[in-house]
């Protein structure tokens, strides 16, 4: 990235910028003697180290809902055609990926984080569908899979997507479903992990914004199914 003044630990020499921080010194160091002819003199004060940097891969978690109120199975393909394309795409970098499902009473990791393409299709072709939308428990049980990948992965990014209508109608504690929801969203927040929610409600003119709501409370990005491409989650995943 740049170079440094030597420091208490080893590190390599930055050839180029010894070279500058020698190079005014040289006609002064030949006429005091202290170079030779046709060489350059290198002293201890025009040493420079190089300061690297680390490429960083990222840790992914895509969480799919597959409750009954996703609606039609046109929403369901285009939820996978999109997650494919991003799987591919995180495969291309070595970016580790995994997929949680939720629906009816339970979400689920379909995928621990793995680098596997063909893995995450079998996955996504069998994702079963309908039944209530539990997005609380989804949420809580999205944190807990990126926890224990940080844990096994400390050096990598995470990234969280979870693609919804959020219209959560079940709850974990006897609470409304959605309050808890909004305020397991909070959570979500207050771990600074960068979030992308994608709405894949169709009928966004006529209801509740359930999923940009839960968003807010997030402080997530929010995009619509209708108008998400590939393209836009990967220009999320790499801002």
């Amino acid at each position: 990235m740049k170079a440094r003044l030597p420091g208490a630990e080893p590190a390599p020499v930055a050839l180029d910028a010894t070279l500058r921080a020698a190079a005014p010194m040289q006609r002064l160091r030949r006429e005091l003697g202290l170079a030779g002819e046709g060489g350059v003199s290198i002293r201890p004060a025009d040493l420079r180290h190089k300061v690297l940097s680390r490429l960083t891969g990222a840790s992914i978690l895509f969480t799919v809902d597959g409750s009954g109120s996703m609606g039609s199975e046109e929403v369901i393909s285009h939820a996978k055609s999109v997650v494919l394309s991003l799987l591919t795409d995180a495969y291309q970098k070595r970016d580790r990926v995994g997929l949680v499902t939720f629906r009816g009473t339970e979400a689920k990791v379909a995928l621990p984080f793995t680098t596997s393409v063909e893995l995450a299709q079998k996955k996504l072709a069998t994702l079963p569908t309908g039944g209530k939308s539990p997005v609380a428990l989804a949420l809580a049980k999205s944190m807990e899979e990126l926890a224990r990948e940080m844990r096994k992965n400390p050096g990598r990014v995470p990234f969280f997507i979870i693609l919804t209508d959020g219209r959560a109608n079940i709850s974990m504690a006897g609470l409304d479903p959605f309050d808890e929801a909004l305020k397991e969203a909070r959570r979500v927040r207050g771990l600074g992990i960068k979030t992308l929610v994608v709405d894949t409600d169709f009928t966004w003119i006529d209801s509740f914004p359930y999923a940009r709501a839960l968003a807010e409370e997030m402080g997530a990005k929010c995009v619509r199914l209708a108008d998400l491409k590939a393209e836009s989650v990967l220009d999320f995943v790499s801002g």
